[in-house]
């Protein structure tokens, strides 16, 4: 069976959303889903929700890290260029399906993956802990506080 790459972005997207708590939702959004416009929908909220999930990790980051500014200052410079990647890298992989009534579907898709895997990026970073052994402490971008 042939699948456009455009569907198979957008499949992918949804079997990454899958490791969330939110994957039954989606699921049940997209089975409910009766034409283009209700599908354009529940990838929008797949972003959405993708996007505050992402938003609550960076806020967390920054909290540990506030009396590291060399640190936040990095951090902020790396996400403003993942997110410049990140845009970039969607009009990519949707370029064929501009101007069509899927393009926005394939878009809010490729985002909300791309933005569930810098998430699950975060939460590695987020999950280092300066107790660990020596050479996992020198990884360690965004310790956990050792007191805890």
């Amino acid at each position: 069976m042939y699948i456009p790459c455009q569907r198979i972005s957008w499949i992918l997207g949804i079997a990454i959303s899958t490791a969330l708590p939110s994957a039954q939702a989606a699921t049940a959004c997209e089975d409910k889903a009766q034409n283009q416009a209700q599908l354009t929908a529940c990838a929008a909220a797949d972003l959405k929700q993708a996007d505050a999930r992402l938003n609550q990790l960076y806020r967390e980051m920054q909290t540990r890290l506030s009396g590291d500014q060399r640190t936040v200052k990095l951090l902020v410079d790396a996400q403003k260029k993942w997110l410049g990647f990140r845009d970039a890298e969607c009009a990519l992989q949707t370029v064929r399906t501009t101007g069509g009534s899927i393009q926005s579907m394939n878009v809010a898709s490729c985002l909300a993956a791309l933005t569930q895997s810098r998430a699950k990026d975060f939460e590695n970073l987020l999950g280092c802990s300066l107790a660990a052994g020596e050479q996992e402490r020198a990884s360690c971008a965004i310790p956990r506080d050792t007191g805890r």
